[in-house]
C-alpha cells in the first residue's frame, strides 16, 4: 500500500507539471503511470476531510462523551430496595401462601407476609463531591481528546508541507534528467562517430546516474513517511492521488515572527495548552478527590420501614427504623492520606509541565530565527537568475563554448541548490507549525 500511495503521488505530480507551460520537459518515459483520480487539495480541506473521516478521532471522541456521561450518573440519587416474603405452606389449613386471617388466636390457621423498604441516604453532600469528581474526570478526558487533535493536525500539517516541497523537488529531478538524458544521447551519437571521448561520455553518463540516485532516495523517503502518513491521516478508501496546493507567498506574509513577541507566545501557551489544561484540572480532581474521601468517612444513614402480618407481638405490625455505622475505628484514614499525596503529586507535575511548555516555545522560536537565516538570500530573483545562468551554460556547452567539467559543475550547483532551497522552506514552515503546535492554537491566524 505504501508503495501504491507514492508511485500514485509521483505519476500525477509529473503529469500535473508538465502541463504547466508548453515549456515545460516532458515526463521521462520510466516515470510510472498508474490509473487514479487527482484530486488537488488546499491544507483547510485537508483538515476538513481528516476531522470527517479519521476513524481514530470519531472514536476518541465517543470516549469522551462516554465519560460525560458518568456526570450525569454521578448526581443520581440511590434506589430504595424493596423486601416482600411469604408463608408458602401451611399444613395445618392445607392452603398454599396462605395470608388470610384465619381463626384468631390459633396460628395454625393463619400465614405471614413480611414488606420491607430500605433507603440509603448519602449524607456530608457525598453525591455532589461524587459528581464533580465525575466532572473535572470528564473535563480531563476533554483536553486528552484536544490534546489528541493538536498533534494529529500538527501531523497533518508536515505531511501536507514535506508532500508539497517533496513534489517539487521531484519535479526538478525530472526536468534535469530528461535535459541530462538528451545530452547523453547526443554525445552517444558523438562517441560513435568519434568526435567524443570515452572519458567525457562516461561523465555524462556518471552525472545522469547520480541524478537518478537522488530522485530515487526521495522518493523512496516521500513514500514512507509524509506520502504515506498523509494517507493514513485521510483514511482516504478511494484510489486517488491528492496534490497539495500551496500558496507560499501567503504563508511568507502570514509566518511573522514580528507580529507575536515570545513573550506573548509563552503566555498564550500557558494559557491554550490542551495537555496543561489537562494537568490543571487533574490537580483539581485530586482536591476534589480528598473533599470526596473526607466525606466517605462520614456515615450514611440508611431509612427502613417494615410491615408484618402475624410475625410479631400483634397481628399487624408496622414499624421504621434507622440505621448508621459507628465510625469508631474506620473514619477512611487511609484514603485520605493517600488522596492528600495525589494532590502533591498532581502539583509537582504541573510545575514540570509549565516549564516544559515554556521550554518547548522557545525552542521552536530559536528554530525559527536560525532557519530564517538560512532562508534570507533565497529571494525569487536570484532563483531566477539561477536558471537563467544554467540554460546559458547548457546552450553554451551545446556549442562547445563551455567545457564539459564547468557545465557538469554548474548543473549539479543548481541542483543541489533548488533542493536545498525546498529542504530549507520544507523545514522553515514546519517549524511555524511546530511553534503553532507548542503554543496550542495557531499563534499567525488573523
Amino acid at each position: 500500500m505504501r508503495k501504491l500511495t507514492l508511485l500514485l503521488i509521483v505519476f500525477k505530480s509529473f503529469l500535473g507539471f508538465s502541463q504547466v507551460t508548453p515549456h515545460s520537459p516532458v515526463v521521462p518515459k520510466d516515470s510510472i503511470h498508474l490509473v487514479a483520480d487527482t484530486i488537488s487539495i488546499t491544507l483547510a480541506d485537508a483538515e476538513a476531510f481528516f476531522m470527517k473521516n479519521n476513524y481514530n478521532v470519531l472514536a476518541q471522541k465517543y470516549g469522551v462523551d462516554a465519560q460525560k456521561a458518568l456526570v450525569r450518573q454521578a448526581k443520581l440519587l440511590n434506589n430504595p430496595t424493596v423486601y416482600y416474603e411469604n408463608s408458602i405452606y401451611n399444613q395445618y389449613s392445607k392452603k398454599y401462601f396462605p395470608t388470610s386471617e384465619g381463626t384468631y388466636g390459633i396460628p395454625q390457621t393463619q400465614g405471614e407476609y413480611l414488606i420491607n423498604v430500605q433507603w440509603l441516604v448519602s449524607i456530608a453532600r457525598k453525591r455532589v463531591k461524587t459528581a464533580n469528581v465525575a466532572k473535572l474526570q470528564a473535563d480531563i478526558a476533554q483536553y486528552q481528546f484536544d490534546d489528541l487533535m493538536r498533534g494529529l493536525i500538527f501531523a497533518l500539517r508536515q505531511d501536507f508541507i514535506d508532500l508539497y516541497f517533496g513534489l517539487k523537488s521531484l519535479q526538478l529531478f525530472d526536468e534535469e534528467i530528461v535535459s541530462v538524458k538528451n545530452i547523453v544521447a547526443g554525445f552517444e551519437i558523438q562517441y560513435k562517430k568519434g568526435n567524443v571521448s570515452l572519458r567525457d561520455i562516461t561523465r555524462v553518463r556518471a552525472l545522469l546516474l547520480s541524478l537518478q540516485s537522488d530522485r530515487l532516495d526521495l522518493y523512496t523517503s516521500l513514500q514512507q513517511n509524509s506520502a504515506k502518513e498523509f494517507a493514513v491521516l485521510l483514511n482516504e478508501p478511494r484510489n486517488v492521488y491528492y496534490k497539495p496546493v500551496l500558496n507560499e507567498t501567503e504563508l511568507d506574509n502570514k509566518y511573522n515572527l514580528s507580529n507575536v513577541p515570545l513573550a506573548d507566545m509563552v503566555v498564550q501557551a500557558l494559557d491554550n495548552r490542551p495537555d496543561l489544561k489537562a494537568s490543571l484540572t487533574q490537580l483539581a480532581s485530586a482536591d476534589a478527590y480528598v473533599k470526596l474521601q473526607k466525606a466517605v468517612g462520614v456515615p450514611d444513614v440508611q431509612f427502613q420501614y417494615t410491615s408484618d402480618r402475624n410475625g410479631s407481638y400483634i397481628p399487624n405490625y408496622n414499624g421504621v427504623g434507622l440505621q448508621m455505622a459507628i465510625p469508631v475505628f474506620n473514619r477512611n484514614q487511609g484514603n485520605i492520606q493517600s488522596s492528600k499525596f495525589l494532590v502533591d503529586a498532581a502539583s509537582q507535575q504541573l510545575k514540570q509541565n509549565q516549564v516544559a511548555v515554556q521550554n518547548d516555545v522557545f525552542a521552536s522560536y530559536q528554530k525559527i530565527l536560525e532557519l530564517q537565516k538560512s532562508s534570507s538570500s533565497q529571494t525569487t530573483g536570484f532563483i531566477a537568475d539561477f536558471r537563467t545562468l544554467l540554460q546559458g551554460a547548457e546552450d553554451n556547452f551545446t556549442k562547445k563554448n563551455l567545457s564539459l567539467l564547468d557545465f557538469v559543475d554548474m548543473f549539479e550547483s543548481y541542483k543541489d541548490y533548488m533542493t536545498q532551497s525546498n529542504s530549507i522552506k520544507d523545514l522553515r514552515y514546519s517549524a511555524f507549525e511546530e511553534l503553532n503546535f507548542n503554543v496550542g492554537k495557531d499563534v499567525f491566524k488573523k
